[in-house]
């Protein structure tokens, strides 16, 4: 594998006991055979010590290797000395083999003097001590030692990480896939996994008495397939599987296009573009496509995706009801992945949804910002009226509850004491949403009873817009003669508008147009002069005008509105769900 410019190259590997005891009782050092090691198909030098050879072969820039007070370090320390060309320390070496060869489970490790070791090859090698690891205890304190290898990784610099599992203990295996997890799932570093290596001394080649050093890298490969596919699972993200196996060829480009198609829309709550998603998929396995992936993923991938297409089969022949079953249907899941935020969402708009499509509120070529805005609007109202049935109640608390907790998330104003409480309304709200929208023949009851839309501008039936010198203007014909100029350098949303003409019973709505705008925005006194001009053409006493901008321009303008008779109203930040846009009706 050809090394990158600017990458560096650690090799994490262990080590092997150092002793054995003889027939007469006696504890000797064991030694590590002479091999010749073979890796991709490529024979090196023969050795005692196989890491040598991974060494040469990855172009590795630093060595960490893992081992116990009874380890060969006597044998790592001579070859390091070696090949950087450094005088053995003698008495050093009868130390280390003093240690190893009287070692045992209760031997400390502080016993073992690493730190000459660390400090005689600088930056290339480092040696960490641990324990036997023969209980819990023993087994949670070499993981505080292994961790701290990550203070041997930069912030600012790449690295391939190499690891070896050839020497040591049969539980270093382990030792090292919780370091390869650490490493790639928790830390900040930036680091990658690139291979695994072991070396098989116990069998050689035929013909050349070598051998194998076997790249296990594939388990790698797995282990990606494996967290891609709980991702997915449990967060309808593909991005993993996406990013880490870039140029695998085991899923076809149609279906690893979809599956992003889907994380993409899922994760945006686009409900139209997840309807085509999970058509798309549904139309792949019908076809057996999903069965065309090969390799590993075949036993984890096609499963999840035929998960999500039967979760979210909504069979429903109206697109409109479709897509508000189908958010109903994603509040459920998206609570039970414990994403509240997204469970309240989908439970608020899909009952505005479920009302506006019942009530045929919705204007199908609107270029509204918010097309469910009167079937919003008709269920504050519900919630606002007294003595209504439980049936009714119940779709009223629903919204009224999500919309709260939806505009909380938004402007982040809830509160630890409220958190738990909205938990669990969410969770009760998640099991009854389905049920709740399944007949659209109780809302049409419930208007037929309560007549709430009377009370509610619509624009489709009583509204147009017309342009004058100064101002746009929206016209209500069926409401008494007042008007509003909106005195402001941003737009009104449908929701404040809706506001406005609901307490105020509106006939006209002024806004500014693009070079009133400006003027309002710069303030001159000229520009003051001139707005306070055409205002006077087109309100009148008792006319509403609404203010927001500059402290001082506004200080000004409420002087001058309340010379004319005008009733002056500020728009205001919401601080809580149940504060009102408008300060002043």
């Amino acid at each position: 594998m050809e090394k990158r410019e600017g990458v560096k190259r650690v090799l994490i590997t262990s080590i092997g006991g150092g002793n054995i005891e003889t027939s007469e009782g006696k504890m000797e050092l064991k030694k590590y055979h002479n091999t010749v090691y073979n890796i991709n198909n490529k024979k090196y030098e023969i050795t005692t010590y196989m890491p040598k050879v991974v060494e040469e072969e990855f172009e590795v820039d630093k060595t960490i290797i893992i081992g116990t007070t009874g380890t060969m370090w006597d044998n790592v320390y001579s070859q390091y000395c070696i090949k950087n060309e450094k005088e053995i320390d003698e008495t050093y070496v009868k130390n280390l083999r003093d240690i190893e060869r009287e070692s045992d489970k209760n031997t400390p490790i502080e016993d073992l003097n690493i730190n000459k070791f660390n400090e005689e090859f600088g930056n290339s090698v480092k040696g960490i001590v641990i324990k036997y690891g023969l209980n819990r205890e023993e087994i949670f304190e070499n993981f505080n030692s292994i961790i701290q290898l990550e203070e041997e990784f930069n912030d600012k610099d790449e690295y391939e990480v190499i690891l070896d599992i050839t020497h040591s203990f049969r539980s270093t295996a382990f030792w090292m896939f919780l370091v390869m997890t650490y490493l790639t799932d928790v830390s900040n570093k930036n680091i990658k996994i690139i291979e695994v290596t072991y070396g098989m001394h116990e069998i050689t080649r035929k013909n050349d008495d070598s051998s194998p050093i076997i790249l296990l890298n594939s388990f790698l490969e797995i282990l990606n397939w494996i967290k891609g596919a709980s991702e997915l699972k449990q967060y309808g993200n593909s991005y993993y599987i996406l990013e880490n196996l870039k140029g695998n060829k085991d899923i076809p480009k149609e279906i690893e296009k979809e599956l992003e198609n889907f994380s993409n829309a899922m994760n945006m709550n686009y409900v139209g573009s997840l309807l085509e998603s999970l058509d798309k998929l549904a139309d792949l396995e019908k076809d057996k496509k999903l069965d065309s992936i090969v390799g590993p993923a075949k036993h984890i991938i096609p499963d999840v995706l035929r998960k999500f297409i039967y979760d979210f089969d909504i069979r429903e022949s109206n697109d409109n009801r479709r897509k508000y079953l189908l958010q109903a249907t994603l509040a459920k899941w998206h609570f039970e992945q414990k994403r509240y935020a997204m469970a309240a969402i989908n439970i608020n708009e899909s009952l505005a949804n479920y009302v506006a499509n019942s009530l045929n509120l919705r204007e199908e070529d609107s270029t509204k910002f918010d097309p469910n805005s009167e079937a919003k609007n008709w269920l504050r109202d519900l919630y606002n009226l007294d003595n209504i049935n439980d049936t009714y109640k119940k779709y009223a608390e629903v919204y009224h509850h999500t919309r709260r907790i939806r505009n909380e998330i938004a402007h982040s104003l809830g509160n630890e004491i409220k958190i738990l409480d909205d938990i669990k309304l969410l969770g009760d709200f998640s099991k009854i949403i389905v049920d709740l929208l399944e007949d659209e023949n109780i809302i049409k009851k419930a208007e037929k009873e309560l007549r709430l839309l009377d009370n509610i501008p619509t624009k489709k039936t009583t509204e147009s817009t017309a342009i004058e010198d100064n101002f746009r203007v929206e016209v209500n014909n069926n409401v008494s003669p007042k008007s509003i100029l909106i005195l402001s350098t941003r737009i009104l949303d449908e929701n404040e508008k809706n506001e406005l003409k609901r307490k105020l019973k509106l006939n006209k709505i002024y806004t500014l147009k693009e070079d009133n705008i400006q003027r309002w925005r710069d303030g001159t006194d000229r520009d003051i002069a001139h707005l306070k001009k055409v205002i006077s053409q087109y309100l009148k006493e008792g006319d509403y005008i609404l203010i927001h901008g500059n402290y001082f321009s506004m200080n000004r303008m409420f002087s001058f509105a309340n010379s004319k008779g005008l009733k002056t109203i500020f728009l205001s930040e919401r601080f809580s769900p149940e504060d009102e846009y408008f300060k002043g009706i």
